[in-house]
This record gives C-alpha cells, structure tokens and sequence, in this order.
C-alpha cells in the first residue's frame, strides 16, 4: 500500500506509520508552534458562521486556512513564529485583515473578526504587531525575540546569557552566568536543580543526558545567536506535551529561508589591550585574543514552494592562564632541607626500604635536616627533576616560588543547512543538518589540574553534530498531525599533551595496564606544586540521541485536542579512566615525627622530602573498562484546550511517562542487593578490642551482588509516572488577562547512564606502602639500591590484581569496597508540583507588565553528594555506635584529642581472612574448608593480612573495605515560593525592554544533583548519612533578589528619526543611526556552607559548631580583599571534636557569596548603503564598570583563613568590537 503512487495522501499515511507504529509509542513532543484562535462577526456583534481565515506567512507566501465553525470560532495552530498577514472572509461581508501579525514560540492568542456588509468598506490594515498577552494557556514563560538575540550584548556571542532574562532563573551557586560545564543547562530555574532543563530547537531536543552522570543534561551544539529567530523558556504548569525534564523548558527556533533572498556577515573581536585588568592583579594583562566571524544566507529554491538557510561560523580565541606553586630549590633537589622554612621543625626518617627489619621505625630527626645521599631513592630523585626551577626571586613559603604563563587555543567552527520544503498545500516537510567542531589545546607545563578549565596538558577535541526532519500533513481544516525525527551525536575524545612516561623516571610497567604509558598523577600537599594533577585527561566518550514524536491536533467547536507523544532513546560510551597509570599521594607527613596519625606539627616533614625518598603515603591506579550505557524515555500525553466562553480558556492535561534504567552492551552492570544472603555467618564480636561488648556479634552477613541476566539487565522501572495538568486563563478586559494553572512534573531519571562498570568489572588497584602506620615500608615505587629489601620491581609485590568480573557471584567484591552505581531498588523519577497564579496588563505604548506568584514542592529528589560522602552508600558508622563511642572515650568533646578516630583505626584480628588465605591467624567454624577467593584476584585486599582496622568490623557489611553503594538515596525535598514581575515593551518610540524581578525563597534538603563537582555544590555533602532530616536548610542556590533587564534604545537622531529627519546623507552617516543597548543585572549573594577543616567524622561531611551570633564581621568583600580581612567572623566557628556532629546548618541564610552587580553595554552605529542593504558596526563592553565580583571566600572552619576573599568569580571588564552586514 506505501507504494501506491495515486493519492497525495498515501506518503503522508506512510510516513506517519513509520513513526507512529514501526517506532514503538512515538509521538509530538516540544511544539514550538504559536496557536490563534478568535471569533468572527459583524457590526452588530451577532455570529457570522463558516467565515474562511486565511493566515499567510510573510516571508514564504506560504498560506494556511481555517473555517469558523457555526458558533463563529475559528483556529490556525501550527504556526511557525514569524510575521503573518490574516485575512477573515464570508459571503455578503467584506474582507478584513490584520497585518504584522508577530507571533512568538508557543504563542496563544486571540484575534477576533468584525465584518462589515459589502459596500461599506473595504479592508482593514493594523500595521500595528500582534497582541502581546497570552489570552489562552497558564504557562509562564519569558519570550526572548530576535531583535533582542541580535543586538543586546552577550558574553561570546552565546545564547546562553539570554537564558537569564527569565523570571525566577539565575546562576548554580558558584558557577559564574557564563556559559560553563555542563554547557547549555548550568543554571537554576524556579528553584529546580541545574542542569535539568531541556534545550529544543525546532522543536527537536538538542540536550542530552549529561555523559556519564545521567541526572543532568548538557548540551553540545548550540546555535549561533545570529540564526536563531527568538527561543522562549517556560518554567511553570506549562502543556502535558511537555516532560521528563526538571521542570523547565528552552524552546529555540532557527530563521529559514523566505521567497527574498537575505542573508548575513558578521565579525566580532576581542582584543587584550582594550580589557582591564582583573582586581587582583597587579602585573600585566593577559594576551586574550578571540575572533569570531562567519555568514547566513537565505533564500527561496523555488519561490511558494522550497526555502534554504545555511550559516557557518568560526572561533579562534587564545586564553592565557596562570601557572604558580611552590617547587623544590636547587638545594632540595639534593636533599637539603636546611634552608626550607616549609619544615621550620625539621624533616624526619621514615625508614625507608625497612620492610625486613624487625624494630618499627622510629622516625628520627635527619641530622641537619639533610637527607644523606645514600638514601635518595633515584626514581624519587628523576620525579623531582621533573618540577620546573624557581624563578621568583626572594619568595617566601607559602608563597609561590614560580610563576608561569600558558596559552590554550581553541578554535572551533559550526554551520548549519536547513531546507523547507511545501509538498502540497496540505503537506510541508523540513529539515536541518548542524555541526559544531572545537579542537581545545593547552600546553604541558606541569600538568596541574588546578590550572584553567582543564589544567594544562590536555587536547581535547569534541565534535558534534545535530540534525532533525519534521512532517506536517493537515489532514483537514480542523486537524493537524506532526511527526518529527532528531538525532544529536557528540565524539569527544581527550589525550594528554606530551607527558613525559613511566620509563622516562624509572616506574614499574605495571602502571600501564590501561595501555597508557603516561605520567601519573604526583600529588602534594599544602601550598606545593603537584604534578600531572588530573584524573580526567583521558576521557572518551561519545553519545547518541535519537529522538522521535508524532501527535495529532484535532479542533472540535470549542476544544484544540492534541494527543501524542515521543521516545527518547540515548546510547552513550565513556570512559574515564581516572589517573589510568596511578595517583601517587607524597605527603609531608611521611617525613614528621609522627605519621601514623596525623598529628605531627604543621612545620614538620616536606612533601619534596617525601618524593626523594621514594615513600609514598599512599597510591592506588585505576583498572576502568570503558561503557556502552543505553537508556529510553517514553511518554504519551493528551491536552485539551477549551474555550469555555468568550473570555474564559481552560487547559486541561495528563501525561503518562517512564524511563527505562540503562542496559550495558556487554552485561558489565552490578546490582547491589542491601539485603541479600551471603548464607554466612561469623559468630565473632564486633568489638575486638574487648571494649564494647554491647556492640554484639558480627551474625549473619548480609549483601549481595547481582549480574545481568535474561530476567534483569537494569535497574527496575518505575512505572507510576502520571503527570496531570490544568490552567486557565481569563480575560477580564481586552487588556488584562487573570491567569493561574498548576501541575505535576517529573525530573530526568537518575538512570540515564553512568561513566564506570559494575565494580567487579573495573578496580581500584591499591599500592600499600605501608601496612602497619609507618613502621615499615611495605612496597616500593621500583628497584632502587636505596632499599634493597623491595621484594620486586614493582609497587604491587604480589602482582596486579585484575577484575574478577562475574567470578564470584553473590560474593563479588568481598575484601574491597563495592561502589555500585545500581541496586535491586527501582529507579524513582523526582516529582516536581508546580502552580501559579497572575495577572497581565497591557499598558499604552505597548508595555506588558505580569505579575505572579509562582512556587513549587519536589519530592523523592536524589540526594547529592560528591565522593565517597553520599547517600549512595549504605556501608557507614551508625551514629548509635558513634555516640557510645564518643560517651566512652570523651565525654567532654574535647576537640585536641583524638581518641574514637585512635580506636577505629586500631588494628585487630580479621575474622574474614580465612575466607582469603590458607594461612589465617583467627579462624572458627564460619571459615571454609579452603579460601573462596583466588589468591591472585586479591592481592591488594588488606582482608589477606592477619589485621584490619577497627572500623570495618563495626559497620553494616564488615565484608566490604569501604563503600557498599548503589543509587542515591531518592526522598530529598525541596521548596520554592516567589513573586515574579515581568515588564516587556516592543519597539516603539525608540526604545525596547525586556525584563524580570524576582523575589524569592528556596529551601530543600540536598542542592546538588547527580553531578556535585559544579560550583560549590561540592559541600552538599550530608553530615550524617542516617540523619538526613538534620540535612534541611536554606537552598545553595537561594536568591532572594534578582533583576534583570534588557533595553534597546535607537538614539531619535537621524534620517527619518524623530530629530533631524530631514537630515543629508553625509550629516546622517555621522550622527545619525547609533543606538545604545544594555543587559542589566543585580542579584543577591547565595548561602554559603563550611567544613571543619581537621574533619574528623568517619563516613560524614563534619561541619563546625556555631558559638555566636554574629556571623560576620561587618567587612563587604571588597574590604576584605583590599584589607586582607574576612567577611565571616573565625571566633564564631569551632571544631566540635573528633567524630562529633557539628550544629552549623548545611547552607547559612546569613552567610553569603557576593552579590551580582553587572552592566553589559553596546554602543551601535547602522550605515545604510542603500535600500536594504545595511552595515552595523558596535562597541561591546561586558562588565562595562569594572565592578569585580568576588568568589566564594575561605570556607575551612580552623585553617586560619576563613572568610578571606583571594579571588574574583565574574569577568573582568572586556570589550568586543564588530561589524555585521546584513541584505
């Protein structure tokens, strides 16, 4: 039948069953299209029925009709934002039309006819724009239209900026408003996550998944700003089409060719002698470069019928970055240490190479402070070579004996091809093909992480591409079906820049076991310089999503019916092989007095001391398979839009969604079961100390490991994903339109994916250097006439232990912690509820004014949490046990001790050896008759040895060394309320605006969402992973005040201005034609959370207690960093004690970041060369009063240095130049 050439109509039906049917429940998502709907009459208000309303796109000629029905209704829906001429026709009645018709992405308005009999007149022309109010739906939304896209500036051209005219959107606490990781998404909307909003473009998606995160999205290709016609963000109760996002939507649309050819070029630049210098820096200004130019070129291929639009754009920019830490002197090179006030107290021997000797090691003093050259290890020795030398004349520690300056180029280019094409008058297709490129490249100087955005040392090249296809058949005047299919593909693999290798210093080949024969990570400590400092250098990944939608929009009298919905399907490798050929942690407590804990005096021992001697406090490498994740979201909805009375709509919705857990290609997922029955049981005191006999019996062993199978090859699926939706808007003069809706959402599944394999299928090879706190050295760096007694070249003397895999099935992961990322629990979506209620006006001048109160509650959120601190794992310290411990052993909470800390990491007979070895110290009848684990699978577990410490054998599943993990736990909470003004005026009198103040409050139980690095989100971490209700307070992205403004201002001087209209062309090209626009914005700071620096709290994120109330000291941000001051009072924060809770919230409300106070600039002048022809050339300032903005102060309760401000989070001032051409 699809063959069947006789009728129009069988290619539509085709296509429509390909999505429909061949593609599983596969219909319309993300409409960007506008919607009018009106009444046609006559003079005497009386009904005219069956009136035929024809809307005609000014750009393509292209035509759309509808029939009033006999009540008089009509409605056009469909309709692509652009200028449109509507013209109203009826037997006996003359025509009337309204032209300039402007209609915005997902625009419904009202337009009504009035007819009037033959002979009395003849047309009607409004040439006036179309109504500003939204007269039919309750959704709030912020409209950003092209003249405001075009002509406002933004920082590097991207439309990121323009997100944050919104109401009710600002920054993520710490992350700055430009547009950094994850590109695209990092902002915070109505209080929701960042990184959960979902980017369309035409209505296609073009956010995915955050790779190897799941919970955020990020997008990679993003248009230029000079091909996007306007793009809308909603962000409350807005239609049932929409979903499986936090709450908020950025609805994007391209410009497309019309029957006029018309096109662009463009060049904008940036030049480092035009900037100032940023607040702390004294010296010169660094050599910033960034140019960026390119063309768009629209036009008919065959006019009425077949339209193309095409752009390319390129970026070439260089971005100096700092370089600066303490490196080793020429002295220290040979040992000497005399002369280093790091080690004011001296540096001490750690016995290194003792392992055979049967006296501990006594950590004496270094005669001298001088390390005899006998005992320099060379591998140690070629390591240090490796730091740069000194060039700081008379620097004094802790400031930075070197300085450097790197360049990271990174050029990039994208284009764009879009075609539009109309089959028949009730056929259209499109499509459009985009691609971005950026080749990222910063220079190996020391391969620090903490320099520029990636460090330096890494080539990153991302590439990216996006196209999408849509199919509109109207199948009759009063039905429209729409069927879309997008895919958006992103390769971005990373490589080092250069590193020296493993043989270049003498290290054991057994760090290449990745393949990657590169340095690993040297790692110091204090203010002293580490090298090749990065975990994510090698990162690959690249990711896949198809998307497909259709859906059916039926006018039925009063009633627009569309039903629908999509499938999203998203496969994603990565891999991530953190510090692949190991980290390597020299720490200068090595060579103190007292290393095994910890409490050697500050100016004792040096981490350049550490190196030369070979003796590492610690290291491990990672063993990281790359995945190959696949995920699904499916969903359907209906939406019926009523026009209940002529000045009553009312929006009726309901969405069914679900998502479906990822799969791994190759089956290398881990189902963590919390529950399961090892069928073990070890009839042994927890306590082995002999102190707390009340802790009981280590009993039966529960917690098991499931693997894919037939029956499970993900996580459950949560299926109970119903998202009702109703609005209403009432219109209660031609002007003022009362508006309130409400609705239930659902976030983006934790699921989606993730970077690493089930634990058993990846490792974290251990390196233990010492086994017995420093008494002796138990492995080495490599061979070394130093310390003769290493057994072997290598710092795994019982070999690398590989992944076992499946090997040990229920068991998996004994002896090792057990960092699942699923478990056998079902993969809870986060509901999201929203409401609002307001007002719009339509003032003179055409000044729209809203205001609303709009407000949401979320439930069953994850809980946040970065590294081992999270509700991901359930294997901690019970807090019963902490508090008998701290009853017992210091019931003073006296924070100059240490003694739970003492007892948890005291050494005591291992009960689990036995299951390890042959050779057990304590065995009893819970042992098997011969080890269940291979010796060589487990030769970097600390369970072969006779003892372990304390702790383990205290925690739920003293199996595990460390974590037992699986999804985060799924019940945070958050709260939103906020009054929202939004004043909006189109271009009139000379002038625009757009703009937003919000007023509001968010509080919630955890911030961070499933990526917690961003920002400072990284201090989310919970306190008490079972007390989380302790975990409530103010909101880290709380802002109570924002402000934000856009104005445009064509100065009224000039040719055909209000002065000087007459004036002469020479006189014109010199004062005439200059406009003026800026982006306004002021904002209130964000809470601020502290940490107790000598934390003490096993398996929590211990905070200070607070002992007054008068948080801070007076000082503003500036004062403190033109001062040296603080801005947060030290003497009201202090140590609670070793593994005592702190009292300090999460988050203060009376602690905050520095506020916003910004003002980008343009300064245009528009030469007209003659009749639609134009060239504009501007003059951008961002940040046009230099007014710094500061960072995060020092958060760290007790390191000395709380509340001292060092650097600044905004941008300095900068100017870009440009001139663009337009025909």
């Amino acid at each position: 039948m699809c063959l069947d050439e006789r009728s129009q109509a069988w290619p539509a039906v085709c296509i429509s069953l390909i999505c429909l049917l061949l593609s599983a429940p596969a219909w319309s998502q993300a409409s960007y299209t506008a919607q009018i709907r009106g009444v046609v009459k006559d003079q005497s208000g009386a009904l005219v029925p069956n009136a035929t309303v024809t809307i005609t796109n000014d750009a393509t000629g292209i035509s759309q009709i509808s029939r009033a029905d006999d009540r008089g209704l009509y409605i056009l829906t469909g309709l692509r934002p652009a200028v449109y001429t509507i013209k109203a026709d009826a037997t006996s009645f003359r025509s009337a039309e309204e032209k300039n018709v402007v209609l915005q992405v997902a625009q419904q308005t009202t337009i009504d006819f009035t007819l009037h009999p033959l002979g009395l007149i003849t047309t009607i022309d409004v040439t006036t724009a179309a109504p500003l109010l939204d007269t039919e739906n309750a959704a709030l939304g912020t409209d950003v239209t092209n003249e405001y896209v075009r002509d406002i500036p933004l920082y590097s051209r991207n439309m990121f900026g323009l997100v944050f005219l919104a109401g009710g959107v600002t920054e993520t606490t710490g992350s700055g408003i430009t547009d950094n990781y994850p590109t695209g998404t990092n902002f915070v909307s109505n209080g929701q996550r960042n990184a959960t909003a979902q980017i369309t473009l035409d209505g296609s998606p073009i956010s995915a998944p955050e790779q190897g995160e799941g919970g955020n999205s990020n997008v990679y290709y993003q248009p230029s700003v000079e091909i996007v016609q306007e793009f809308k963000v909603q962000n409350n109760s807005f239609s049932a089409e929409f979903g499986n996002n936090g709450g908020t939507i950025v609805n994007m649309v391209l410009r497309q060719g019309g029957n006029a050819f018309h096109g662009s070029g463009w060049w904008y630049g940036q030049r480092a002698n035009f900037d100032a210098r940023d607040f702390f820096n004294t010296g010169e200004k660094p050599d910033h470069v960034r140019d960026q130019y390119g063309f768009a070129l629209g036009g008919p291929v065959k006019k009425n019928k077949t339209f193309f639009f095409v752009d390319f754009e390129k970026v070439r920019q260089q971005d100096p970055f700092n370089l600066e830490g303490v490196v080793p002197t020429a002295l220290e090179r040979t040992g000497d240490f005399s002369q280093s006030p790091a080690n004011s107290n001296g540096i001490y021997d750690p016995c290194a190479g003792n392992q055979g000797s049967a006296t501990p090691c006594p950590h004496n003093q270094f005669p001298g402070n001088k390390i005899p050259a006998g005992e320099i290890d060379p591998i140690g020795q070629a390591i240090l070579n490796l730091y740069p030398m000194p060039n700081v004349p008379n620097a004094t520690y802790p400031d930075p004996n070197w300085r450097a300056v790197a360049l990271r180029i990174s050029p990039d280019w994208q284009f764009d091809v879009k075609l539009d094409h109309q089959i028949t008058a009730n056929h259209k297709i499109g499509g459009r093909y985009s691609r971005y490129h950026l080749h990222d490249t910063a220079p190996t100087i020391v391969g620090d992480g903490d320099f520029g955005p990636e460090g330096d040392g890494v080539i990153f090249n991302t590439n990216a591409q996006n196209g999408g296809a849509e199919y509109n058949w109207a199948i009759s005047p009063m039905m429209l079906l729409t069927s879309r299919f997008s895919v958006d593909r992103v390769h971005a693999p990373g490589i080092s820049n250069n590193y020296p290798t493993l043989s270049d210093v003498g290290l054991s080949p057994d760090l290449a076991a990745n393949a990657l024969t590169r340095m690993p990570t040297i790692q110091v400590d204090d203010s002293f310089l580490s090298l090749f400092d990065q975990c994510c250098v090698d990162t690959h990944f690249a990711h896949t999503l198809v998307s497909y939608s259709s859906g059916l929009q039926w006018v039925k009298g009063a009633h627009s019916i569309k039903f629908g919905g999509e499938q999203r399907v998203f496969f994603n490798y990565f891999w991530q092989p953190d510090n692949p050929t190991g980290i390597f942690n020299f720490s200068r407590d090595v060579t103190t007095s007292q290393p095994n804990n910890g409490l050697g005096d500050n100016n004792e021992g040096n981490p350049f001391a550490t190196i030369l001697l070979g003796y590492p406090h610690d290291a491990s490498l990672h063993l990281v398979p790359a995945v190959a994740d696949k995920s699904k979201e499916t969903a359907f909805f209906v939406q019926d839009d009523w026009k209940a009375t002529s000045k009553l709509t009312l929006n009726f919705g309901l969405r069914y969604e679900w998502s479906t857990p990822y799969t791994e290609r190759f089956d290398r997922l881990q189902f963590n079961d919390f529950s399961g029955d090892t069928g073990i049981s070890i009839a042994v005191d927890r306590d082995q100390t002999g102190t707390f006999p009340q802790f009981g019996q280590i009993g039966e062993i529960r917690g098991t490991s499931l693997f894919p199978s037939s029956g499970r090859r993900n996580a459950p699926v949560d299926r109970n994903n119903f998202a009702p939706r109703f609005g209403f808007a009432y219109q209660l003069a031609s002007n003022t339109v009362l508006r309130g809706g409400a609705g239930v959402f659902y976030g983006m599944n934790v699921a989606t994916n993730f970077q690493y394999a089930g634990p058993a299928f990846a490792k974290t090879a251990n390196m233990f250097f010492t086994k017995d706190n420093f008494a002796h050295q138990f492995a080495c760096l490599g061979p070394s006439p130093t310390q003769p007694n290493c057994p072997n070249s290598s710092p795994f003397p019982g070999g690398l232990a590989l992944p076992p895999g499946t090997k040990y099935g229920a068991l998996a992961q004994w002896g090792f912690s057990n960092s699942s990322d699923l478990d056998t629990g079902t993969a809870r979506s986060s509901e999201i509820y929203q409401w609002n209620l307001g007002i719009q006006h339509l003032f003179p001048g055409q000044i729209v004014v809203g205001i609303d109160y709009s407000a949401n509650r979320s439930t069953h959120l994850p809980w946040g949490g970065a590294g081992g601190i999270s509700t991901r794992n359930r294997n901690f310290l019970p807090s019963s046990i902490r508090n008998a411990l701290v009853a017992a052993l210091n019931p003073t909470h006296d924070p100059t001790i240490t003694p739970v800390s003492d007892y948890l990491n005291t050494d005591v007979p291992n009960p689990f050896q036995c299951f390890f070895t042959t050779s057990a110290a304590l065995t009893g009848p819970w042992c098997p008759a011969s080890p269940i684990f291979s010796a060589a699978d487990v030769t970097d577990s600390r369970y072969i040895d006779p003892t372990i410490p304390q702790q383990l054998l205290i925690e739920p599943f003293p199996q595990f060394d460390g974590g037992f993990e699986g999804l985060p736990t799924l019940n945070a909470n958050s709260w939103y309320h906020s009054l929202q003004i939004r004043f909006q005026k189109r271009a009139s009198h000379y002038i625009s605006f757009e703009g937003n103040y919000t007023f509001s409050k968010a509080t919630d139980d955890s911030s961070a969402g499933r990526n917690a690095w961003l920002g400072n989100l990284w201090l989310d971490n919970p306190q008490l992973l079972d007390d989380l209700k302790a975990e409530h307070s103010i909101g880290a992205n709380d802002t109570p005040h924002r402000l934000t403004t856009a104005i445009i201002f064509d100065i009224p001087v000039g040719k055909d201005r209000l002065i000087g209209g007459a004036m002469n062309p020479v006189m014109d090209a010199l004062v005439g034609g200059w406009s003026l626009s800026t982006f306004l914005t002021i904002q209130s700071g964000q809470p601020l959370a502290l940490f107790n620096s000598a934390a003490l709290l096993a398996d929590g994120n211990q905070r200070p207690n607070v002992l007054c109330s008068q948080l801070t000291t007076g000082l503003s941000y500036r004062q403190a960093a033109e001062t040296g001051g603080a801005v947060i009072n030290q003497d009201c924060f202090g140590d609670p004690g070793d593994n005592i809770a702190g009292d300090a919230p999460r988050y203060f409300s009376q602690l905050r970041t520095d506020g916003i106070r910004n003002v980008d600039a343009s300064l245009s002048k528009e030469f007209t060369i003659r009749e639609g022809k134009v060239l504009q050339v501007r003059a951008e300032m961002f940040n046009a009063f230099n007014h710094p903005r500061f960072a995060i102060p020092d958060v760290g309760s007790g390191d000395g240095a709380l509340g001292q401000v060092t650097n600044t989070a905004g941008p300095f001032r900068r100017m870009q130049f440009g001139a663009r051409f337009q025909f």
